[in-house]
């Protein structure tokens, strides 16, 4: 019976989340369910020994030295700030649909990710944001991948959640719309054509 009522609290939350309009916190949600995205794909290049460090590592070293990064409990301080560095560059990319529409969700959040990984990790390593240095390609790869993870998954959970209103109807509607138009116009036209019959009206359709 728990399970029961479990179950269909679960479900009254799904249905209310694919109602939201609010802006902040669609992108802050969808922020940090793109950023857990992220970090599972670390995880995994980590382990595989295809990435050296992890985001925690990366995001602790911004306000203590690598050396400290070993205690356990400043890796979760980095994990944190990792997160909510997410969840927070998930609003700018939630203005973007929503200025722009739903159309092309996952290009625009690869292009998304990619923009952040050039500004917060190529930028952060650049100018010595982070001291935790990565130095093997493979490492950058794999962030890069990592970001491009973030971009699809972030996206995708703003369609999840946003009530359809929000978007702007896209290019497709807006075409499809215009040869309604011009289909009725053209069945307006020949009803008043006296050799007009319905058998036109089938063909036409």
């Amino acid at each position: 019976m728990k399970l029961l009522n479990s179950l269909d609290q679960v479900t009254r939350f799904i249905r209310l989340g694919k109602n939201m309009r609010d802006s902040i916190p669609i992108g802050f949600i969808s922020g940090l369910v793109g950023t857990i995205a992220m970090d599972l794909s670390n995880v995994m290049f980590k382990k595989t020994g295809i990435s050296r460090y992890t985001y925690a590592q990366f995001a602790g070293s911004v306000l203590m030295t690598p050396f400290r990064l070993i205690f356990k409990e400043n890796q979760i301080l980095g994990q944190i700030l990792h997160l909510i560095t997410g969840s927070i560059i998930g609003i700018p990319l939630f203005a973007v649909l929503k200025k722009t529409g739903k159309d092309n969700y996952l290009l625009k959040g690869a292009i998304y990710g990619t923009f952040t990984w050039e500004v917060l990790y190529s930028f952060g390593l650049r100018f010595n944001v982070f001291r935790t240095k990565a130095h093997s390609t493979s490492t950058h790869m794999t962030t890069l991948i990592d970001n491009l993870v973030y971009g699809f998954v972030s996206s995708s959970t703003m369609i999840f959640l946003t009530d359809q209103a929000v978007f702007p109807k896209g290019s497709d509607k807006q075409l499809e719309t215009k040869i309604d138009s011009e289909m009725s116009n053209l069945n307006d036209a020949r009803i008043g054509d006296s050799n007009y019959n319905y058998e036109d009206v089938v063909r036409l359709h």
